[in-house]
């Protein structure tokens, strides 16, 4: 008895199941497609892999969106009151930025402060603050490593002659 079996063309469109009232059909597209998402994501790598999709799609977005807010800092803009009235000449987003900078650096701290320091004195001052702090931290540190390490040398020498002594 022989039994022959004939197999036209296969492709990745050839239907494998047909649709019935348990589920849709499947092709053998299909079935591929779930094999390879089923090892991608079953790897213990996935996590790092989706990071770095995460990272590629922000770096695609950034460069689509560069010219867009390039165009929107250079070009003139207008200001308007509240209620959307024309408030002096057109001025670039550039401009603003600027201005708003230089009101931040001569800012006062706080408005209840006495001191009437500005934003960028105390912003000086705080780092000058941390800097001589690390500075005086490490040298304390050095004197009392320096300052062990001579008790250190003072201790041994007396153990030393207490035992020559016996």
């Amino acid at each position: 008895m022989n039994i022959n079996v004939t197999i036209d063309e296969i492709t990745l469109t050839t239907v494998v199941a047909e649709a019935s009232e348990y589920g849709p059909g499947s092709t053998i597209g299909d079935l591929v497609a779930a094999q390879i998402v089923q090892r991608l994501t079953s790897d213990r790598d996935w996590y790092e892999r989706t990071r770095e999709v995460a990272e590629i799609k922000r770096e695609v977005i950034r460069e689509a969106v560069r010219p867009a807010i390039e165009q929107a800092v250079a070009e003139p803009i207008q200001k308007t009151s509240v209620y959307g009235d024309p408030i002096g000449e057109p001025v670039t987003l550039r401009e603003v930025i600027v201005d708003e900078a230089r009101k931040l650096v001569n800012k006062s701290t706080d408005q209840y402060s006495r001191s009437g320091q500005t934003v960028l004195q105390k912003l000086v001052a705080d780092e000058v603050k941390e800097a001589f702090s690390a500075e005086i931290r490490d040298a304390v540190q050095q004197a009392r490593a320096s300052v062990a390490d001579e008790i250190g040398k003072q201790v041994a020498s007396a153990v030393a002659a207490a035992m020559k002594g016996r």
